[in-house]
């Protein structure tokens, strides 16, 4: 009896290691914040979050005369939505009205309201993650937001940036099942990426942190590894509680994949020469949106290049408990950062 016991604390000690050290592996880095005054905390603690809703204004705008609708946005959006002069190019309004009133676009539109009629959710995300924001980059201002319904061109980024405004494309969230995604010829791969869970940190990891990276060519797979590797660590500096997976916009099994995989991914990149190749052909396999990485086999996730960036810069900051984000970002050696990371998955 007492050797039995002794086996099974023996086990629950292997397993206890063992969710230690997956804890640890996913736990989110700590990151070094900067001195803020006084006036700074106070703008951090009581940010606010501001969305428009331009889907909503044009669906609902009186067609009787667009122009004079049209017009009446102007100031209300940003230059690249509504251009000053624009309600005066006939060619244009009619493209509008044509656009609005295309049967397929007004169902997607209707189906958009359905799910997004209320952003309560999306502010409830974004709004601690703007105050840590605020936190690194005390000097900064908040965006503003702005929803659109691009008509499903997954062509598109899903969100970007323009001046201080983010824009959303919110018909590009409506759940990986949605059927105009299958309509529109859209492949699984990216429809899986369409998840409303994800929308609040892209607009982190594809437009905020742009504000900070700084303007370089990048040339070798590490410049690019590193490059989308600091856009992950930004995103989760922002969102200590979401899981890494989400954050690279992994399935959960994907993630485990490239977890148990990891090492011997490395070896292999180091193997192959390719962590210095400056191959468009390399560098699109490891980190363009794809089904699988062809290279580490169908079972393995696409942009695996991103998870090893991920990895890399997380070692770095690990390894400089010192540096701020900010520091971090406007770093332009990616050699230096792989080699002072200490990176050697094993």
């Amino acid at each position: 009896m007492r050797k039995n016991l002794l086996s099974i604390l023996c086990i629950l000690l292997i397993i206890c290691m063992g969710c230690t050290g997956c804890k640890k592996k996913n736990a989110p880095v700590n990151v070094a914040k900067p001195t803020l005054t006084a006036e700074q905390v106070k703008k951090a603690k009581n940010v606010e979050i501001k969305i428009s809703r331009y889907e909503q204004d044009l669906f609902m705008m009186d067609q009787s005369d667009m122009s004079v609708g049209f017009k009446k946005l102007y100031g209300k959006y940003p230059d690249n939505i509504v251009a000053d002069g624009a309600w005066n190019n006939a060619e244009m309004i009619q493209s509008i009205k044509g656009f609005i009133n295309d049967p397929v676009i007004q169902e997607i539109y209707k189906d958009t309201e359905a799910q997004f009629a209320d952003l309560s959710d999306f502010k409830r995300q974004v709004t601690p993650a703007m105050s840590l924001y605020l936190t690194h980059f005390p000097n900064e201002n908040a965006p503003d937001f702005c929803t659109l319904v691009s008509g499903i061109d997954f062509q598109m980024p899903q969100v970007f940036g323009y001046e201080n405004t983010i824009f959303i494309c919110l018909d590009m969230y409506l759940g990986k099942d949605y059927k105009h995604y299958g309509q529109a010829g859209m492949p699984k791969y990216i429809a899986a990426r369409c998840d409303k869970k994800y929308m609040a940190t892209d607009c982190f990891s594809k437009a905020l942190v742009y504000r900070h990276l700084p303007d370089k060519t990048l040339v070798t797979l590490l410049d690019n590894m590193v490059d989308a590797g600091k856009k992950m660590l930004f995103t989760q500096t922002m969102f200590p509680n979401t899981p890494p997976e989400d954050i690279l916009c992994y399935s959960k099994e994907q993630y485990k994949w490239a977890i148990e995989h990891e090492s011997a991914i490395w070896h292999k990149l180091i193997e192959k020469n390719m962590v210095y190749n400056n191959s468009d052909d390399v560098i699109r396999r490891m980190i363009d949106e794809t089904p699988f990485t062809r290279d580490f086999g169908n079972d393995s996730p696409g942009r695996i290049g991103v998870f090893i960036g991920f990895q890399i810069v997380q070692s770095y900051m690990k390894s400089h408990p010192e540096t701020t984000l900010n520091e971090l970002l406007k770093m332009t050696d990616s050699q230096k950062i792989l080699k002072e990371s200490g990176y050697k998955p094993s």
